[in-house]
């Protein structure tokens, strides 16, 4: 028995940008090189994972798709702080925000609103 390794800055870019890289890819990849863990950043899928919706989405895509574990970021936005607590319900482990824009229209940076 060998310890796994966890990945907790990946970007599984399925639904909506699977041409980069999807659940099997991304997960089949992980496992040939040891890691038995990822963690799912929410910016690069499209959209972005910044609310329970997106999230639920980003979660049907993985079904039937993983050969390792996989764990999802929410993401914090402008104006979407009320959804945070339904994300950490529906099975998020951490939130990701930017302090600048993010490079991706659908993630711009949090703010005090």
């Amino acid at each position: 028995l060998l310890p796994g390794l966890v990945d907790v800055h990946t970007h599984i870019n399925e639904p909506g940008r699977t041409e980069w890289e999807g659940f099997i890819t991304a997960t089949k990849a992980a496992a040939a090189g040891g890691i038995t863990t990822l963690v799912d950043m929410p910016i690069n899928s499209h959209p972005a994972i910044t609310n329970l919706t997106r999230l639920e989405s980003k979660i049907k895509a993985a079904a039937g798709k993983l050969w390792v574990d996989v764990g999802f970021f929410a993401g914090l936005t402008q104006g979407n702080a009320g959804e945070l607590e339904d994300m950490i319900k529906g099975r998020v482990l951490a939130i990701k925000a930017f302090m600048v824009h993010s490079g991706m229209d659908d993630f711009p940076e949090a703010t005090e609103d």
